[in-house]
């Protein structure tokens, strides 16, 4: 039987859903949505939370990203030309390859023109533009060889060329937006790269744990160990990082004591004396895993240790349970040993699950700041070397009081994290 639409205008003879349906809505509406548009609004204004809500426009963006005039064209014309590489349509290239070149050409005499404000305003800054003038360079001459009518070795290697000509363009404006924008915010994007490849491993353990338990014959040892999985929501996240932060006392934490007692601290000393040159494993042996510089990202790598989410592990198990028997029996049937079952079998049909942690943990990194306030402070360790996009966000709303600057990092963490959303839903496949 099909199910039948309900519209508005059936709205007399399904009125009771809708009733039902709007204390859901309304709620969601008031306590999502408009928080949401009210940061978005506050973004454009400096706002102290209080009592100072002054309209400044762009500002607070402009402080975050420095003055794009120059080089958010060379972006736009670098992107305009690697989509032209890839998109095969005749005249879409055209149009494309035509708008990026009028685009670079013009990103050229706005770096002439302002070339001599830089030197005025920053001695020997000339030197700064030099890569932009020879990008544009490169730039403009792989669209002029890409226009050639014959198909040559020449054409392809300027397409080859255009292809590339978005991540470079993409690298280029980074590096001069971390150069004059909010030195502190973009460098903390350094530690969120290191932690999502960190997680790209830490999700491995996770995997396999499901996999051990879901290969258990029994069906009461896979639910005893199902709900040691569960036991550890009921315990406060915050005592979790109370006691890892225990954990890397130097003087009383257990961290320094284990790898005294297990003689590690001995090659860790010798590592560092002849190899890594850091200074900060000396004897006695009391590292300061969170106060020292060069130990803190190490520290929040570790973090977590052995790194079996729980909240993953039940996720992976809940796709591995929907496989069917039928498929193990004829993969015995066939003599597929341990290895190649999961690699065969298992891993490829919790990808749909793979991915959704995935999401989850790339938006959970660009987000969190939880474990890094109560590890490290609200200005991330010393030197700022924990510092997060998402602690820099608080740290100016509840710290600085500049609460509209805050809306205004958080508005460019959500392009960034919709941007890397919609290339994971795009690029990772499910095939099965």
């Amino acid at each position: 039987m099909k199910a039948e639409k309900i519209k508005f205008k059936n709205l007399k003879e399904n009125w009771i859903v809708f009733l039902m349906l709007a204390p859901t809505v309304i709620g969601i509406a008031i306590f999502s949505y408009v928080p949401a548009i009210e940061a978005i609004r506050h973004s454009f204004y400096r706002w102290d939370g209080a009592f100072i809500e002054e309209f400044i426009g762009w500002d607070n963006f402009r402080k975050i990203l420095g003055n794009i005039s120059i080089w958010f064209p060379l972006l736009a014309g670098g992107i305009l030309a690697g989509l032209s590489a890839l998109i095969e349509g005749k005249k879409i290239v055209i149009i494309l390859r035509t708008l990026a070149a009028l685009i670079l050409i013009w990103t050229f005499f706005l770096l002439y023109n302002d070339a001599q404000l830089f030197v005025n305003s920053d001695k020997g800054s000339i030197d700064k533009l030099m890569p932009s003038f020879i990008m544009l360079g490169v730039a403009l001459i792989c669209l002029l060889f890409s226009f050639r009518k014959n198909e040559d070795k020449i054409r392809n290697l300027a397409r080859f060329g255009l292809f590339f000509l978005p991540m470079l363009a993409a690298v280029h404006y980074l590096i001069y937006v971390r150069g004059y924008g909010d030195h502190i915010l973009w460098m903390s994007f350094n530690l969120i790269g290191i932690l999502i490849v960190a997680n790209l491993f830490k999700m491995w353990p996770a995997i396999f744990a499901a996999v051990c338990i879901h290969r258990l014959r029994s069906e009461k040892w896979q639910y005893f160990y199902r709900v040691l999985f569960v036991v550890p929501l009921i315990i406060p996240q915050m005592v979790g990082l109370l006691i890892w932060k225990f954990f890397y006392d130097p003087n009383v934490g257990p961290l320094n004591k284990i790898l005294v007692t297990t003689g590690i601290d001995k090659i860790l000393m010798w590592m560092d004396k002849w190899v890594f040159h850091l200074g900060v494993f000396n004897p006695p042996f009391k590292p300061a895993w969170l106060g020292d510089p060069s130990l803190i990202i190490p520290a929040l790598i570790f973090w977590g240790f052995p790194w079996v989410g729980v909240v993953g592990v039940l996720i992976y198990l809940a796709g591995l349970q929907n496989i069917s028997n039928d498929v193990y029996e004829a993969a015995e049937i066939d003599g597929v040993g341990w290895w190649k079952r999961f690699t065969c079998i298992e891993f490829p049909l919790i990808m749909t699950q793979v991915r959704l942690n995935l999401v989850l943990m790339i938006i959970g990194t660009f987000q969190a700041y939880g474990f890094q306030l109560i590890l490290l402070g609200v200005e991330g360790g010393p030197r700022n070397k924990g510092m997060t996009p998402g602690l820099y966000m608080f740290y100016q709303a509840f710290n600085e009081q500049k609460y509209g600057y805050a809306c205004s990092i958080g508005l460019i963490l959500f392009f960034i994290i919709l941007i890397l959303t919609i290339i994971n839903q795009r690029y990772v496949r499910i095939q099965k």
